[in-house]
């Protein structure tokens, strides 16, 4: 059961930062409208003929992206237990995940977790706000002000509290997706 300090300092948290899908925060002004294309195609010559003289441009241009490549979600995850010095049964137990799970995410470097299991790796690794966006940029998300479970989870890693059980607790109180196959019975 939470605390009810905690349950208190939470529902504050959300009535100020929660903004629910549609809500409009400060009245902004329609999107701009697009500017017609002036060139009328591609250099005034066919778009196929067009392509085909830039296509060694572009596949050069694609392999110089490769080379920039930063590292995928999962090899981030790795380098995050080898900096806080722990064993990977300890974070992905703490985390709520399987070793059949965990397995595909290290063996797999192009792997793409659920948000929930990469936010349960933040909570299991304590990992800072800025850390917690690093790692949910690489596997492609990011905290919603708009969702209110990415708003409690939020709440929890700006006051440093670290107890998934608690976490998951807080987000069934409020209907939200758990972040991992908690009951309610720990």
């Amino acid at each position: 059961m939470l605390e009810q300090g905690l349950i208190e300092e939470l529902e504050r948290y959300i009535l100020l930062n929660y903004r629910p899908d549609g809500a409009k925060e400060k009245g902004f002004a329609e999107e701009p409208k697009r500017k017609k294309d002036s060139t009328n195609g591609a250099w005034g010559i066919g778009a196929p003929f067009a392509a085909c003289i830039a296509l060694p441009e572009f596949l050069t241009g694609i392999e110089s992206l490769t080379n920039k490549l930063e590292m995928s979600f999962s090899e981030k995850l790795m380098w995050w237990i080898k900096e806080r010095k722990r064993k990977p049964v300890e974070i992905y137990r703490a985390a709520g995940v399987t070793k059949a799970h965990f397995a595909k995410i290290r063996n797999n470097v192009q792997y793409h977790p659920t948000k929930e299991t990469v936010l349960a790796f933040v909570i299991a690794l304590h990992l800072s706000m800025d850390e917690a966006a690093d790692l949910l940029k690489r596997a492609g998300y990011a905290l919603s002000e708009s969702r209110l479970g990415d708003m409690i989870v939020k709440f929890f890693l700006e006051m440093k509290r670290y107890n998934i059980d608690e976490i998951n607790e807080a987000l069934y109180t409020h209907d939200c997706k758990t972040l991992t196959n908690w009951r309610g019975n720990k």
